[in-house]
């Protein structure tokens, strides 16, 4: 081979090589959310769920004064439903709102351990605790759908004391029939490292349990049902989502084009800075250690692509939104928009006080939190 052949072949494997590398250094479309179409007067304090209704309603929960109203947008007005208790029309926690079919939706009562049921704005039914889908998933249904399942996690069981996990244990993704308490398993995720501790009295009861995140930077993989009956699985390492069809299906797609970012001294100080107030002297209850901050060794290598707890929100028009883990770049909030092919679409980015709480077929609701710390719900309409 002569030298200009060399040269021209080693030219193309340099940019063949190149290749992934320069796409996944590009960052995602950007998304712009249109003008709001309406800002509601009522003031939050910690907005948790938000429900659309079929006339342009929306359910809310509030989940640090825990109430539950239906806000309408186009007379400003607010009625709370229901009322704290255990009785009829009552609930001891609010939690997240889960669409059904219709204007129907199912609410977990974690403290009442029992579902509440909503017709439109108003709270039709509860179902008891011995249930046997409320026993099957203890309460903690983390979704639902219009064809008759609640989709529950179901961790491995822990011996007494204290346990230590790694990203090597999994959560086993369980869809549990509504009518008849039925379980099966779907896929497993990974679980993000974790402490736990679980004491019995001598009669073998559980006299407390507590379970604590292990590492900086911790990430775990997630899944979210839909309303329609698809579910969506975010995977890490690499960064990548896949879609279960109410039929079974599995559409298994390649890693999204998202730039890692590792952690380096920037990014460590920058981490530092957003939670500071987490190593401070008031940080910590009255007699126990302040929380030591991190070191260089303690933090991983990249960022995960997104945060550990619930990242993933429905989008409108069947997406998936993944919130993105905070970084030096990325302080405020940002929000990947993934299709039901596992590509992606682009980017949502919003301000610091500004996070998506929900979305309709066709609108998209952000929480605005203003200087005094109070927040208000802004509709967007989506395309």
């Amino acid at each position: 081979m002569t030298a200009r052949l060399i040269k021209i072949a080693t030219l193309a494997l340099a940019v063949a090589l190149a290749a992934p590398g320069a796409a996944y250094s590009q960052r995602p479309t950007p998304i712009t959310l249109k003008s709001p179409s309406a800002t509601h007067p009522e003031e939050f304090t910690a907005p948790g769920s938000v429900r659309e209704l079929a006339d342009g309603r929306v359910l809310v929960t509030e989940n640090r004064e825990q109430r539950l109203v239906v806000l309408d947008f186009s007379k400003g007005t607010a009625e709370p439903i229901g009322r704290t208790g255990r009785g009829p029309n009552e609930y001891v926690t609010v939690s997240f709102l889960y669409a059904l079919g219709g204007d129907s939706t199912l609410m977990p009562d974690l403290m009442g351990r029992r579902w509440v049921l909503f017709d439109n704005a108003r709270i039709a039914t509860t179902v008891a605790p011995d249930d046997p889908a409320v026993r099957a998933t203890n309460s903690l249904a983390m979704g639902a759908d219009a064809i008759g399942h609640v989709l529950f996690h179901s961790a491995p069981p822990r011996a007494d004391g204290r346990t230590q996990t790694d990203a090597r244990d999994s959560t086993a993704i369980v869809l549990v029939t509504r009518a008849t308490g039925r379980a099966d398993t779907v896929a497993k995720v990974r679980n993000a490292p974790r402490r736990i501790e679980i004491n019995r009295n001598a009669e073998g009861t559980i006299t407390s349990s507590s379970s604590m995140v292990s590492g900086v930077l911790a990430s775990d993989e997630q899944a979210l049902l839909f309303a329609d009956g698809w579910l969506a699985i975010a995977r890490s390492e690499p960064f990548r989502v896949e879609w279960r069809s109410p039929a079974g299906a599995w559409t298994r797609a390649a890693a999204l084009p998202v730039a890692r970012v590792r952690v380096d001294a920037r990014e460590r100080a920058a981490y530092l800075e957003r939670n500071k107030s987490n190593y401070s002297a008031t940080s910590a209850p009255p007699g126990f250690p302040v929380p030591q901050a991190p070191v260089a060794s303690d933090f991983p290598a990249f960022i995960p692509a997104f945060p550990i707890g619930r990242s993933l929100l429905t989008g409108p028009a069947g997406t998936l939104l993944v919130r993105r883990a905070k970084s030096a770049d990325f302080a405020g909030s940002h929000y990947f928009v993934i299709d039901r092919r596992g590509a992606l679409l682009g980017e949502i980015s919003l301000p610091a006080n500004e996070t998506i709480v929900g979305s309709g077929a066709n609108t998209v609701y952000v929480a605005v939190k203003d200087a005094d710390d109070l927040v208000r719900l802004r509709r967007h309409a989506w395309r």
